[in-house]
């Protein structure tokens, strides 16, 4: 593995972990020139398709559940990554509907920053909020997805 290819720290005073770091308490990793959200410390995200995501959402946003969400390009097309906070035991891959799943435990998601990368085309759907910094809860999450999705 090369130097640009390894995980780091984010340089230090840098705007992203600044902002992401400091402000709302989220591990920043880079790779190279991109920041990545590193999931540890009771943070996880639900992935569900793209094209599933918006009833999803709405969901959430109703019952006052609604976190942070981005889009991640995938080789299978476009996904939606929901944040939580993990509320105990993460369900294990056949109790979740077939096209959901749950990354915790250190996995690294290309964070949006400023203007568009080509490299890594990441974008916030809902941007995370200073005002309102917590994260929903895994289980509300999970509960506002359709069992058959």
């Amino acid at each position: 593995m090369s130097l640009d290819q390894q995980v780091q720290p984010a340089p230090s005073g840098d705007p992203v972990d600044t902002y992401y770091g400091r402000l709302f308490g989220w591990p920043v990793r880079w790779r190279g020139g991109q920041p990545f959200l590193a999931l540890e410390h009771g943070m996880c995200a639900v992935t569900l398709p793209k094209l599933s995501a918006a009833p999803v959402l709405t969901r959430l946003a109703a019952t006052g559940c609604q976190g942070p969400s981005m889009v991640l390009p995938t080789q299978h097309g476009a996904r939606v990554a929901l944040l939580a906070e993990t509320d105990g035991l993460i369900p294990p891959r056949d109790a979740l509907p077939r096209d959901v799943d749950v990354l915790a435990w250190g996995t690294l998601l290309p964070l949006p920053v400023g203007t568009r990368r080509r490299e890594v085309a990441t974008e916030w759907l809902t941007a995370p909020d200073p005002h309102r910094r917590w994260l929903p809860s895994l289980g509300a999450i999970l509960a506002a997805i359709p069992a058959r999705l």
